[in-house]
């Protein structure tokens, strides 16, 4: 029994941290942060920044 809080604990930690990712990904997103720091000009993805 103990095994199977153990195993459901680490699992809801893992959900949680999971989680917290993704809402920050969402947040940068709505803030137009990119998921990179790179050099824009050379990049390939359709960045907020290279259409102005």
């Amino acid at each position: 029994m103990q095994e199977i809080i153990a195993t459901v604990i680490v699992a809801l930690i893992v959900a949680v941290l999971f989680a917290a990712v993704i809402i920050k990904m969402v947040k940068d997103k709505k803030k137009g942060k990119g998921s990179c720091s790179c050099n824009c000009s050379t990049c390939g993805m359709d960045c907020p920044s290279k259409k102005s």
